[in-house]
Formats: C-alpha cells, structure tokens, sequence
C-alpha cells in the first residue's frame, strides 16, 4: 500500500494530459514531474496541476523538455512511485523497463511494446522487481464495453462460441504533423508505411477477450492466421492534399496494408475475428 502516491508523467502532447488531469484530481496523489519534448507542452500541463491543486498539492513540479533522453534524469533525481508514459510506440518498452528498474509502478499507453523479444524483456523486468506494469487500453472501460461485460458475466448470451472486434478510424489527417515535426503522426506515418498487420489490435481486442474470460479461465489464445490488403489510401492522401515535394510524397507506402483482419482459434477451439484500417474513409 501507498499512502501518498508520487506520480510522473513522460509525454503530455496528447493522451498523456489526460491522464495527468485525472491523477492531479485524485486524493492522495502528488505530480511531482512531467518530462516531454517541447517546453509549451511542460509548461502547460505543470499549470493545469498546480491549478488542479488550488495551492494545496502539485506545487512543486520538477519540468523537464528539450531532450529525448531527459526522461532518464527524471527517474534518477524524482524517483516517482508511479509512471504514466504516452510516448510514441517505440520508445514505450524502454521507458517501461526503466522505470520499474528505478523503483516505479509503470502505466503505458497503447501499445505496450512493438517488438515480442520487448514484451518478454517487461515480464521478466516486472516478475524481478515485483512492480506493476499496465498496459492502459482505454476502450476495456467504455460504458458500452462494459455493459457488455456485466451481460456477459449474467450469462445474458450463453456460451460465447465467436467474437469479431474492430478498430477502424480513419487517422490520415494526422500526416499533416510530418511536416509540422512535431505531433501523433509525425512517427505514426512510418509504422503505417513501414509495418503490415495489425498496429492497434487492443482496442477491438481487448473488451472482446474481457468477454471470452481468456486468461481467465483455461482457454487462452492459441494461434492465428493474418492477412492484409495492398496499401493504397494513404499515398493517395498525401498525393491529393501535399505538395509533390512534400517529403510525405517521398514515403514508400506499400510496404503496409489498409486493412488487416486476423482470424485466432483459442485453446478451447473458440474463433475471434480482428480486423483494423486506419486509412480507410469511412465511418468510425
């Protein structure tokens, strides 16, 4: 148990606000640093804690900008109980790692880790150290999601033999951060040009493994098949709204696929159908 819960924050550009405003409200909670790359983004959201705080609690902010490695620092001179990083996906297992290494509960954004030899290394990271890591998938505590849940857990729809979960939202228009250099898409436009599957399965995946009880009980996911389409929708997009020198007209795009729908077969012979599009324009 942790009376008084001393909290860090590793990127506020985007979701990492969020979590900060919720924690900043919370009782028995102290921001006591936030690290992210542009000094704007710091001091904003130092601000919005102090404010939440009314002269009370999250007064003394340790701000740290500038560097990407600067979030290392924190951990050294802050020593937080708990993390929350909202990064982008690559540095999201190393910061993990290294949290719970310098003595932190780790709370990560979507997705954990992007590599399995990562997954692996924050198991054993967190199984050494005794601390918890979570990976926050936000969409497993929606009221629908969760109303489904309680159905589920009625038995409402008997014995769940299928279950099919989506993510498809379209998110083109974040290619316009390449050429500002700074926001989501200035490296989420490389993973979709660079990596075909699935990018973001959680989001449909996860309420739906909520339901099964996978890991729960004694079925667990045991193998599947993926397939992805061509890649077409964002090199049309850039094509249409940037300039031929764009360096978003530069990008190789085939290398990914506009959908990706992945069949897995569970331990108990169960199916589950997956699909994601992020470039699709078509209804959310």
């Amino acid at each position: 148990k942790i009376d008084y819960l001393r909290t860090a924050f590793i990127g506020v550009g985007a979701r990492g606000g969020s979590h900060l405003r919720v924690v900043a409200s919370l009782e028995n909670t102290e921001v006591v640093a936030v690290c992210a790359l542009y000094e704007d983004h710091v001091n904003r959201w130092t601000k919005i804690a102090s404010d939440i705080g009314k002269g009370e609690r999250h007064q003394k902010v340790a701000a740290y900008f500038g560097d990407e490695n600067l979030w290392k620092k924190m951990l050294e001179e802050v020593k937080p109980d708990v993390v929350f990083i909202a990064t982008n996906w690559d540095n999201h297992a190393p910061m993990v790692i290294e949290a719970m290494k310098k003595g932190a509960h780790a709370f990560v954004e979507v997705p954990i880790a992007t590599t399995l030899e990562d997954m692996w290394e924050i198991v054993r990271t967190s199984e050494e150290t005794q601390k918890h890591c979570m990976m926050m998938e936000n969409v497993n505590y929606g009221r629908t999601e969760l109303m489904y849940l309680n159905m589920c857990r009625q038995n409402i729809f008997g014995e769940i033999l299928h279950g099919e979960a989506a993510y498809i939202h379209e998110l083109r228009g974040q290619m316009r951060s390449v050429e500002a250099g700074r926001g989501t898409g200035s490296w989420r436009t490389h993973h979709w040009a660079n990596k075909s599957g699935n990018l973001y399965p959680t989001h449909g995946l996860g309420p739906v493994a909520q339901y099964m009880n996978i890991g729960r009980t004694d079925d667990t996911f045991r193998r599947l098949v993926s397939f992805s389409s061509p890649a077409r929708n964002h090199e049309i997009y850039a094509k249409k709204h940037f300039k031929p020198e764009s360096k978003l007209n530069k990008i190789d795009y085939t290398k990914g696929g506009d959908m990706s729908t992945t069949i897995i077969k569970t331990q108990l012979g169960r199916t589950v159908m997956v699909q994601w599009d992020e470039s699709s324009p078509r209804p959310y």
